[in-house]
């Protein structure tokens, strides 16, 4: 079952990474700050799958950290790609979406149904 959890993590990684670098799609949304509710879900997504992929927290918790790194570095790698460009609150929203992931995830591994009998 890990295997399951660490291959959508790793296809999640790619997919977020494809989408961040190619030129911008207009995506039609009602509502300001659309864009950083999609980047605090989509890392929120990668900070909480490694809680469930992996069995030693510290291994999870390293997983989860390093999608900061990705929100940051794919942040600088798009100020190349025509059509976006950097944003700090875009950093922020990438940073936020991880650490709410690192939390719940932990909250949610508390409850009685995931510890072993």
């Amino acid at each position: 079952m890990k295997w399951i959890v660490q291959f959508s993590w790793f296809f999640s990684i790619i997919l977020i990474s494809y989408l961040s670098l190619i030129p911008r799609i207009q995506i039609p949304y009602e509502f300001s700050g659309a864009d950083k509710l999609g980047h605090f879900l989509a890392y929120l997504w990668l900070g909480i799958l490694p809680f469930f992929g992996f069995a030693r927290l510290r291994v999870a918790f390293t997983g989860a950290l390093l999608m900061i790194l990705l929100g940051v570095g794919l942040e600088f790698a798009q100020s190349y790609v025509p059509g976006r460009s950097f944003s700090i609150a875009d950093m922020a929203a990438d940073c936020a979406g991880v650490v709410s992931g690192i939390f719940l995830a932990k909250r949610i591994k508390k409850r009685p149904c995931f510890h072993k009998a």
